[in-house]
């Protein structure tokens, strides 16, 4: 069964929860783990994508935007359903809305910023992960 995890960031803004992707990233990869980052749309892929790169200094993240045609890294971004996942690879949702493909994944984060429209609408995800039989764990950052 896959886990869900949502992360509750004291902040409010949208650069904080992509922060915090980047963070998140940064660690599943480091422990060996694979990451596909989801999105909503193209612009928000390409916007990630350079946040990666320029993420820290002295700190390589070896991604790739699945839409491109070079050979597979250990984390993807892109707003279409994956075609290839490696074992036990973890899901960052950044989409408004809950991927269809989510159980594919040994693992789903979910990122909230305190801002009113972001919160209602993870207060929406967290509603529909437990209707589909998930019990989310959340964690206070």
């Amino acid at each position: 069964m896959s886990r869900v995890t949502f992360y509750l960031l004291q902040q409010q803004s949208a650069q904080a929860v992509k922060q915090f992707a980047c963070r998140l990233t940064d660690k599943a990869w480091r422990s060996g783990m694979p990451v596909h980052i989801h999105t909503d749309n193209d612009i928000q892929c390409e916007t990630l994508d350079r946040l990666l790169w320029e993420w820290r200094e002295d700190s390589f993240l070896p991604h790739q935007i699945i839409n491109s045609k070079a050979p597979g890294a250990p984390i993807t971004l892109g707003y279409e359903p994956p075609d290839a996942l490696h074992d036990n690879t973890l899901l960052i949702n950044l989409s408004g809305q809950i991927p269809g493909f989510y159980k594919d994944f040994v693992r789903t984060c979910e990122i909230v910023d305190r801002s009113p429209g972001p919160v209602e609408i993870l207060r929406d995800k967290f509603r529909a992960y437990v209707a589909d039989g998930i019990q989310p764990e959340t964690h206070k950052i």
